[in-house]
This record gives structure tokens, sequence and C-alpha cells, in this order.
């Protein structure tokens, strides 16, 4: 993690990067058109930790948008343009509810824990965020299919959608990091192709991993 023990977006970007780098090769091999993207797949999560950590003091929403701006400018890693992407929207919908990395953190265990319980303000909060999520990625979805992205892109065919992706995942089996991190990784454009959806699995659990033995966070 970091020196104080508390998590950060940096770190959980770092343990992400780890993760992919142990899995380099294997990733360039199921890349049979260029051969390079577990080299990609490094690049964009060691360039979006060390953005993180610069904007360390921001608040999470602006330090998921700089990484995303980060990750932008590698024109010559289609990963990182996807990613970026992906990041983009999501931290506009965490920017949208207010949610702050302790909300993340918070909603990731609970989820990873299969928490039912529904009271209070902590329900309100992993409401909103799973709504931000679920949108975030609808809207990911909109940008890579080249459509603009809607006032509201989480509609019914985007719910139907991740719902099957889940109920798919859950009957494959497996634990509850790696069933979520499928599910995540069918339902979004990761799954356009099959070894961006590898790595997309592989970086969804491992970062998922992270959350749930993280303690307490910071913005950023």
């Amino acid at each position: 993690m970091n020196d104080t023990g508390q998590a950060t977006l940096a770190s959980l970007f770092k343990a992400v990067g780890d993760v992919l780098r142990e899995n380099r090769e294997a990733l360039n091999r199921a890349d049979l058109e260029n051969g390079n993207h577990g080299d990609h797949m490094v690049q964009v999560f060691d360039i979006a930790a060390s953005a993180a950590h610069e904007k360390r003091e921001a608040e999470f929403a602006e330090a998921m948008e700089y990484a995303a701006c980060q990750l932008e400018a590698q024109a010559d890693n289609g990963s990182a343009q996807l990613y970026a992407h992906g990041l983009q929207q999501i931290a506009r919908q965490f920017r949208r509810y207010d949610l702050t990395l302790d909300d993340f953190l918070n909603f990731a265990r609970a989820a990873l824990a299969e928490d039912k319980v529904n009271q209070g303000t902590q329900s309100e909060r992993r409401g909103d965020m799973l709504k931000a999520l679920l949108t975030g990625l609808a809207a990911w979805a909109q940008i890579e299919n080249g459509q603009p992205v809607s006032d509201h892109p989480l509609d019914m065919n985007a719910l139907f959608e991740f719902g099957a992706a889940y109920l798919q995942a859950k009957q494959r089996g497996g634990s509850r990091s790696e069933i979520l991190a499928e599910a995540a990784a069918s339902a979004s454009p990761l799954s356009k192709s099959p070894h961006r959806c590898q790595s997309g699995k592989l970086a969804i659990q491992a970062l998922l991993l992270a959350m749930q033995s993280s303690p307490a966070g910071r913005s950023a």
C-alpha cells in the first residue's frame, strides 16, 4: 500500500498493476494481433497510479479524471485510450453523486461479502455508488459504439445486459471476486476483444481484492 497504510487511488491502481505485471507474458501471448497487450496493460496502470499519486490531495473524481487525461495522451496504446474513456465516464458519475474513495471501498466490501443489509445512510450511499458505476459503464459503452453520451445512458437495455452478465458469471461459479470481475468485464466495452476481456477480469478482480483488504481510504 502506502506509508500510512491507508488506501489511496494510487495504491489501488498500483495493486492492479502488480497483478498485471505478473501476468504480462500470458497477456502478450493472448494478444493474437500485436502480441503486446500485457505490456500495454502494465503501462496503463503504471501511468494511472503515477497520475493518481500526483493528485493525491485532490478529490476522488478529480484524481480519476486526471489519470484518464494522462492515459488519453498515450496515442500508441489503444488500451490506454479505452480505459481513459471508462475512467472519464465513471468519474463523471462519482462527481454527480458526490462519492468518495471511502464510499467506493465500503461498496466493494459489501458486494464481496454479499451484504444484504439495507438500512440508513450507508445503504443509500451504496445505492448511489451502484447507480454511478452502472451509469458510467453504460456511458462508456455508448462512446465505444460511436454514439453521443445521452443524458440517461442507463436505460432498460443496459440494465438487462448488466443483469444477464451477472447471472451468467454466477452460473459459471468461482469466488465472489471472480464472479463480480467477470460480470463487470463482460458487461463493459472490454468484452469486444478476448484479450482485453481477459486482462479486464484480472484487473477488476485485483482491484476488488485490494479494496477488500484496504483500511480506510483518502480522496486520492
